[in-house]
């Protein structure tokens, strides 16, 4: 296949090496109760985060920058794609939503000259950065299971979009991203131009007691390699520190809700 060339999306049908029907509907259900009860807010922040690590690869910021869509209406298309992906987890990939969006979305991608190993990085960062988010972050974190639905869920989509060769398990493909940023990951003008025009929105999800500090929370919410490829300050010391804690805050105070809520349920 060339560079570039995908292949046609098939939605709504079953693709060699896809899982097993049953297994990926009970993935979907798995996955929809994470994205809209135990974890939904977590959820969002971990999808904004990773969509903005692919900011680092070159050959992303460049298709991404070209079309001047993420720079010019930044938040427009963050609405647009967190829409189409929501989507997918309410009504499931198989279904007649499901199959609009992922040719939609094959549509969208098609142009887009950039190599295979792209295309399973941006799927890696979709799949992993949420999970990975609510492990540091959230009120707890994602079980075993959980994990393996969102890499079900993943791989259904991927086998739905033509990319292959996705690794089986989610380890695997955490291992295959980590090799893939040490390689890729590169300060370009495009990624830092795509980083100034999001890194908003991520100040608008943390804590709202960080309050003008958010911009810098936002800073120190990368990891060293994504703030080397943006060419982002490292915050200082005690902006890190208020940062961690806010978020520890936040996860005592979900413990809690959470356990209120079992309370109530157990005895009502």
């Amino acid at each position: 296949m060339g560079r570039g060339e995908r292949p046609r999306p098939r939605p709504g049908r079953a693709h060699r090496g896809a899982a097993p029907v049953s297994a990926l509907h009970e993935a979907e259900e798995t996955y929809r109760r994470m994205a809209y009860d135990t974890f939904a807010r977590d959820l969002k922040m971990g999808f904004n985060l990773g969509f903005c690590r692919t900011f680092a690869v070159p050959e992303i910021a460049r298709v991404l920058a070209s079309t001047g869509r993420m720079t010019q209406h930044t938040r427009v298309r963050a609405k647009a794609t967190g829409a189409m992906m929501y989507g997918l987890f309410e009504h499931g990939l198989d279904s007649e939503r499901g199959a609009e969006t992922i040719a939609a979305l094959g549509k969208l991608h098609a142009p887009f000259a950039i190599g295979d190993d792209a295309f399973r990085y941006v799927l890696a960062c979709f799949d992993l950065a949420p999970m990975r988010w609510c492990a540091a972050h959230a009120w707890r974190a994602p079980t075993d299971a959980e994990r393996a639905a969102s890499h079900t869920l993943y791989l259904g989509l991927a086998e739905r979009l033509g990319i292959s060769e996705v690794p089986a398990t989610w380890r695997e493909f955490e291992t295959w991203t980590q090799a893939y940023e040490r390689a890729h990951f590169a300060t370009t003008p495009e990624g830092r131009e795509l980083w100034q025009a999001t890194r908003g929105m991520l100040a608008d999800r943390v804590p709202g007691v960080l309050g003008p500090l958010a911009g810098a929370a936002a800073d120190s919410l990368l990891d060293d390699l994504a703030r080397d490829a943006f060419g982002a300050p490292r915050p200082p010391a005690l902006v890190r520190g208020a940062t961690r804690a806010a978020l520890r805050a936040r996860a005592w105070r979900g413990r809690r809700a959470h356990a209120r809520a079992a309370r109530a349920r157990a005895e009502g």
